[in-house]
């Protein structure tokens, strides 16, 4: 297939029985998709288009999925895309993604034209998701040399990853001339970058590995470089992950747990003074987003945690829901049940991860499955 190609969808629409949410197939079993990550822009403004990814040939790529019409025209094409990092731009016009670990594309929503606006530079390897500011004028992003680097298509590997302690440095590429600044580089692994919204003067980023192993994994540093700082302290035996910002900027939402439990608790720190609280206590919840103003939470139950050292301390059963924290009530219910399996595929081990998150309206949540055999991708109504 190529640039361009529309193929037809069939939704699928069931109502779960204990819930009422209707839940909506978007894409069909013959193909492996999945949407981006969770705090990537996926939808536009309207709610009426979403970007997802998909091997309706043989390749996964990027399309643009049309709710109305149950359409998807094709935005990439090839091997080599970074099918989770991509992200729709603020103003709705184009996808911006990497390729082949190289290079940083911006492609046209209207007629599938291709830009390159940054080239990595020779010994080094693009890594991970790459993340605009809000104006969607310039991206964070993590690059490690490449004699460091290696495909991370196990978790065995991801453990290896963190005790070989690659060369990373965190960088900011404005979007316009292609320009990289060097924010912060180290002998560590770095990952999740992330500018504060509405505050480009803020960037967040995380020392990534076995979460019971790193000691302070979430960090702060002005764009600049200075003014690094812990954003949280942990204590001992506590391990956190999947950090975002609350997209109107005014905290920073966390997981917290600990072994010997199957509760957890979702944390914020202010993201000006640092000030810690307990959100929530929740059930076993891997990934969270929440929406615009931070009211509203929703997030995947799992089971066994496979990115830690310990893996008897943290055994727990499976939990198949997705849940709706309500911030504004203290309440916390199940949405419908997501029954992914988290089983890595072809050495990929983000593609049955749910990564749920808030349609623009707050009335669904979009989510990944394998539920029925392959990665597909639904919307949940609340």
């Amino acid at each position: 297939m190529s640039l361009g190609t529309t193929t037809s969808l069939a939704f699928k629409r069931t109502t779960d029985e204990k819930t009422g949410s209707i839940v909506t197939q978007l894409t069909p079993d013959s193909s492996v998709c999945n949407r981006n990550y969770f705090y990537q822009k996926c939808f536009t403004e309207d709610g009426n288009k979403l970007l997802i990814s998909a091997n309706f040939d043989t390749e996964r790529n990027y399309h643009l999925l049309d709710l109305h019409n149950e359409t998807a025209i094709q935005l990439t094409e090839g091997k080599g895309d970074n099918v989770f990092g991509g992200f729709l731009t603020t103003q709705d016009d184009a996808l911006i993604f990497v390729k082949n670990n190289k290079q940083l594309i911006r492609v046209d929503l209207k007629n599938q034209e291709h830009s390159v606006l940054y080239e990595v530079a020779k010994g080094w390897v693009g890594y991970g998701t790459w993340v605009p500011n809000s104006a969607c004028t310039k991206v964070v992003a993590i690059e490690i040399k490449d004699t460091d680097y290696m495909e991370l298509d196990s978790w065995q590997k991801f453990a290896q990853f963190y005790h070989q302690k690659p060369r990373c440095r965190l960088i900011s590429i404005d979007l316009k001339t292609g320009q990289r600044t060097t924010i912060f580089e180290e002998n560590i692994w770095l990952g999740h970058p992330l500018y504060r919204p509405n505050d480009d003067n803020t960037i967040a980023f995380c020392h990534e590995g076995p979460h019971d192993l790193v000691e302070t994994r979430m960090w702060m540093i002005d764009e600049k470089g200075d003014n690094m700082r812990k954003v949280y302290e942990q204590s001992e035996e506590e391990s956190c992950t999947h950090e975002f910002f609350v997209p109107d900027g005014s905290k920073m939402m966390f997981v917290s747990y600990r072994p010997n439990t199957n509760k957890r608790q979702l944390c914020s720190v202010d993201a000006q003074t640092l000030a810690f609280k307990v959100e929530a206590e929740m059930p076993a919840c891997s990934h969270l987003m929440s929406n615009y103003d931070g009211s509203l939470v929703v997030g995947d139950g799992s089971g066994t945690p496979v990115d830690v050292a310990d893996n008897t301390g943290h055994g727990i059963e499976n939990d198949p829901n997705l849940y709706l924290i309500n911030l504004s009530d203290a309440s916390i219910r199940p949405i419908t049940e997501h029954n992914t399996s988290w089983k890595v595929l072809n050495g990929d081990r983000q593609i049955n991860h749910p990564h749920p998150s808030f349609t623009p309206d707050d009335k669904s949540v979009l989510y990944s499955s394998d539920v029925n055999g392959t990665p597909a991708i639904y919307l949940a109504t609340l």
